[in-house]
């Protein structure tokens, strides 16, 4: 089954960023990325996307930098990401912050 485009929103509650080639996630739902986030209302489930120096770096550094001010300024934050079914992360391709 494909994945889903699907949206949460939230507030930052967790904002990692891991080294190059650092898979994160249990062998079952595992994901090639250097950044993760999580959102206090969503649970357990986890946001992710590659920050390489490839064609999206520039959009997915300022996503990165908008996570950052999300989390340091406490500012809800929407995110499109792509899941497959009975997955709990998901690959994110848009950040977007609200008031």
């Amino acid at each position: 089954m494909a994945s889903q485009l699907i949206a949460s929103q939230g507030r930052v509650k967790e904002l990692r960023v891991v080294e190059l080639k650092s898979k994160h996630g249990p062998p079952s739902d595992q994901i090639d990325v250097e950044v993760v986030f999580r959102l206090a209302q969503t649970g357990t489930q986890s946001y992710r996307f590659q920050l390489r120096d490839d064609a999206n770096r520039a959009a997915r550094q300022g996503m990165l930098d908008l996570l950052r001010d999300a989390f340091n300024h406490n500012w809800t934050v929407t995110t499109d990401f792509e899941i497959a079914p009975n997955k709990q992360n998901g690959v994110s391709i848009r950040v977007w912050l609200t008031k």
